[in-house]
């Protein structure tokens, strides 16, 4: 990938569709900025990179799951019903 670009806001909205396509046709990150120091508050990416991300997350996800699901089979832990749960917490 490319050198990171950053635009304020105010930037971004003038440029919008050229970040987009930037990203899109190019694989270009877009960092957009915000607040007096300039600070990234969000980024226009190519949706393949969130794709993979999301990807990624789901089998993490999966891992606990598995691993919880062991824990239980082994007795390491037990299962409390989510009613139960929600009564404790005042829900």
């Amino acid at each position: 990938m490319s050198t990171d670009t950053e635009l304020s806001v105010s930037q971004a909205r003038d440029h919008f569709s050229d970040a987009v396509n930037r990203a899109a046709f190019g694989g270009e990150i877009t960092y957009v900025t915000r607040g007096r120091g300039q600070k990234r508050a969000a980024a226009i990416v190519p949706v393949e990179l969130v794709e993979r991300y999301e990807a990624m997350i789901d089998i993490e996800d999966g891992r606990i799951a598995l691993e919880r699901l062991a824990d239980l089979d082994a007795g390491r832990t037990i299962a409390v019903p989510a009613d139960e749960v929600a009564r404790t917490l005042g829900l």
